[in-house]
């Protein structure tokens, strides 16, 4: 029986001839979410999975004899829901009428500063 404790999240640095010659194990979504399983890869070997932390579809786990084994669905499951990282812009100061503007940037409205401020009617601000 091989042990894995070892878990590469999406095969990341490894090359990719190596993760087209892995093995590959299915295991279903409540066993990838607990990272504790029992179950045999695709060439046949018992795996016994002890992870701090649970695995997605597309992970690869490393066995203590430093073969690798790619985590795949368990036959009718969907793989897991791909996560995208999304970079969200700061969002525009907006001042509406009479706005005095003190509004506490630390910071004069004299030029373009780029930080996308609006200013309303009545304003009283030379742009």
């Amino acid at each position: 029986m091989l042990t894995i404790s070892k878990l590469v999240p999406q095969g990341q640095g490894l090359a990719a001839v190596l993760l087209k010659r892995a093995a590959t194990v299915a295991v279903p979504q409540a066993q990838r979410r607990s990272g504790q399983f029992e179950g045999t890869d695709s060439q046949g070997r018992t795996l016994a999975v002890s992870l701090p932390t649970g695995m997605r579809t597309g992970d690869v786990l490393l066995a203590s004899d430093g073969s690798l084994i790619t985590v795949q669905p368990a036959a009718g499951e969907a793989p897991d829901p791909v996560v995208i990282a999304v970079k969200v812009a700061p969002a525009p100061h907006v001042h509406g009428p009479g706005c005095g503007h003190d509004h506490g940037h630390g910071h004069s409205h004299g030029h373009d500063h780029g930080h996308g401020h609006v200013h309303g009617p009545g304003c009283g601000h030379e742009h």
